[in-house]
């Protein structure tokens, strides 16, 4: 038996880049492992089973048409993180007991919802965007602060030094913190949305 040691280094060094294409290949390629890929059209096909049509839908709300509950949502979402990039996506809902619900009538239940939380974000975001704009307004302010006292405080001394420190900490944490809201919380939520109305190519929803 030959010890790896003994094996030049070039052929050992082949061996690697071979093995690490392997791993990269496997890497790249592992939702084929569990999901149905059509790579020359870029679609991924995407199924979930429920017994009926009531366990998708929120009943603690009295409204015209359903209210699809929170985990059915939330797994739309993890179907478009769990899809590749660039690829549209195919949802086939399938229901063992149609409980007399039409497919029509559960894709249109299903687009109203979405257009429904779209608009519930847009609210949400909205708010937000408020509160990030008065923490940058009062981050700026104790900055203007900070300025006057460092120019006004002419004596150095413990005191000063330590108000200062508060104030420092205080303008940066409040205006980063807006920020934060403003560019990136606001951009995410809005791109989760987006991404739902915009990637689904298409929805089904059909008897097992």
């Amino acid at each position: 038996k030959i010890s790896w040691l003994c094996v030049p280094f070039e052929v050992r060094r082949k061996e690697c880049e071979v093995i690490m294409e392997e791993r990269v290949e496997e890497f790249l390629s592992i939702e084929d492992e569990f999901f149905h890929l059509d790579h020359e059209n870029k679609i991924a096909y995407m199924e979930l089973e429920f017994e009926t049509p009531k366990e998708i839908f929120d009943f603690n709300a009295v409204t015209k048409i359903p209210l699809i509950n929170d985990d059915f949502m939330d797994w739309i979402k993890y179907v478009l993180d769990m899809a590749p990039r660039k690829y549209s996506i195919d949802i086939s809902i399938s229901f063992g007991n149609m409980d007399g619900y039409s497919s029509e009538y559960l894709k249109n239940v299903f687009l109203k919802n979405s257009v429904l939380e779209f608009k519930r974000m847009e609210k949400r975001v909205s708010k937000k965007n408020h509160i990030a704009v008065w923490l940058i307004i009062l981050g700026v302010l104790l900055l203007i602060s900070t300025i006057f006292l460092t120019g006004f405080w002419k004596e150095d001394g413990v005191i000063k030094q330590v108000v200062t420190y508060i104030l420092d900490i205080a303008t940066t944490v409040t205006i980063w913190e807006g920020l934060t809201i403003l560019v990136v919380d606001s951009t995410e939520r809005r791109s989760q949305m987006k991404n739902i109305l915009s990637r689904v190519k298409s929805i089904r929803f059909q008897k097992l």
